[in-house]
Formats: C-alpha cells, structure tokens, sequence
C-alpha cells in the first residue's frame, strides 16, 4: 500500500521524511520507508512483502498511547529503566501549517483536525522565525488571514492565556534558545 502510493522520486531526492496515513486499513501505526541498494537485499525485501521497490514499507500495526504510556512508566518504576531520554536542545519542531485557507476570527482545532497539519522544521530556525509549535495551536484565534499551506507563526494568533503546557513551552525556550516568544509582545 503505502509503498505504491508515495512518490519514491521524491523520496530519494529527501534526506529523509515524514508523514502520515489519514484512514489506514487494515490498522493504523507507524511506518517507515527505505530504499535499498543491494539487489540480494532487495530480493529478500520483495519476499518478505515489503514492497516492491525502489521503497521498501517497514510497519508497525499499533502506535496506541493508551497502551504505551502505561508501559513506559511501569518500566520505570520496576526496572529504573528509561524508555526515552532527552539528547538535550530539541533539533526538530513540528509547525502548524494552515489545512485550508484560515481567515481572521477563526479558531483553531488540535491535532488531526480540520484547520492546521504539522511540519517538522529545525528547531533552532522554527524559533529565529517565530513559528507555531502544532501542540500549542489548538484554540488559537487567527488574527491575519492565512492561505492554504501558508506555515503559521506566533504574530498569527491569539492564544487562550493560561495553562501549564503554555508555561512548559515558555520555560523549554528560556533554558534551550535563552528567550521564548511567549514573552513578548508582537512586532509592529
């Protein structure tokens, strides 16, 4: 499926990706997809169904939160183990991009929604041009119309004040790029 469908001229020309399956069937979950040079590796990947080629869909059938979350803390608890550690500064953020175009007094919906779709972007840049972190979109009020696919930044949006993921977000810039735009007034 996902293999066929992805654009594998694009995909070799990227230094790597992401995206996403709106509606998988059989399930959702996580994939990946790689190329292969070696044509012996390549049988095996074609034997194995994952692909035909030149991408090759590596799938994980369940990304379930509900069941992952649990596990990671009680791996914590029993064993002191740490599922993810923290490799310091964020190197990537994920964007809110406008879905559709977005005219001024709209209010944004979360993740998945109607309104935003997210874009990873370097972190250290998506903080020099004041973009929009995805996670913190949801309610914002749109104050200057936004085209289609036109990514959104912090002089965009009115945000809801309040809120503990706004402080953590605020405190995360403080410590790793020395100044957050939640402190700051919009330019003029």
């Amino acid at each position: 499926g996902a293999a066929r469908r992805f654009d594998s001229d694009v995909a070799s020309a990227s230094p790597g990706m992401v995206d996403y399956v709106v509606g998988a069937a059989p399930a959702p979950g996580g994939f990946v997809l790689a190329t292969c040079d070696d044509p012996r590796q390549r049988r095996l990947l074609e034997l194995y169904k994952l692909g035909e080629g030149p991408l090759y869909c590596f799938h994980n059938p369940c990304h379930l939160c509900h069941f992952e979350v649990p596990n990671s803390i009680a791996r914590m608890a029993l064993f002191a183990d740490v599922p993810v550690r923290c490799a310091g500064a964020p190197r990537i953020d994920v964007v809110a991009t406008a879905k559709r175009n977005l005219a001024r007094g709209d209010v944004l919906d979360g993740i998945g929604g109607f309104c935003t779709y997210g874009q990873c972007e370097d972190a250290n840049a998506a903080h020099a041009r004041r973009l929009l972190p995805l996670g913190l979109a949801e309610g914002a009020r749109i104050i200057v119309d936004k085209p289609r696919d036109s990514i959104l930044t912090w002089d965009d949006v009115d945000l809801p004040r309040g809120g503990a993921h706004l402080e953590l977000r605020r405190r995360q810039d403080v410590r790793f790029f020395g100044s957050s735009p939640l402190d700051r007034e919009r330019p003029s």
